[in-house]
């Protein structure tokens, strides 16, 4: 993982529970829809019953590939949930690896604190972060910088899900 990858986890981070909602919404609603569509009856008198009759082997077909998309959505709602469980866990187990001034820094220029957040978050400027944590401005930028590269060093690491909540 690069530090730009990184940085966009960081990002990220605080809304990874909301998003793991909202993917479980998807599957919910794929489930109620896919509950939604039934079969028509098969045609067993052989005789031909001409377009859009009930036992026509044409809408049978169209009709099993919609629950076929329900199901393939269903599966990737699975995949994404398992993929941001996944990096939540990493980030937060690399995260306490590092100093705790480079985690604040990290915290503060790239994550936010999560009851002021928005969706489109807003770093503070440097100065700002650089204030708060007695360091000066390029000190800083340094740091922060140094702590996304032993990140993205640590991300070939393999966290189990489960390991951290």
């Amino acid at each position: 993982m690069t530090a730009e990858e990184v940085k966009e986890l960081l990002k990220i981070y605080n809304d990874i529970p909301q998003m793991i909602a909202e993917e479980f919404a998807t599957i919910r609603n794929c489930e109620n829809e896919k509950n939604k569509i039934t079969l028509p009856s098969v045609n067993l008198s052989g005789l031909p019953g001409g377009k859009g009759v009930p036992g026509d082997r044409t809408a049978n077909t169209a009709l099993t590939d919609q629950a076929r998309y329900y199901e393939e959505e269903i599966n990737n709602c699975y995949r994404r949930i398992a993929e941001l469980r996944e990096q939540k866990n990493w980030l937060s187990v690399a995260l306490n690896q590092l100093d705790q001034t480079d985690r604040y820094i990290l915290e503060l220029a790239f994550m936010g604190d999560p009851k002021k957040r928005r969706r489109a978050y807003r770093r503070p400027p440097w100065k700002e972060i650089a204030d708060k944590v007695d360091y000066s401005e390029s000190q800083t930028r340094a740091r922060a910088t140094a702590a996304m590269f032993l990140l993205s060093d640590l991300s070939s690491q393999q966290v189990l899900y489960g390991m951290v909540r």
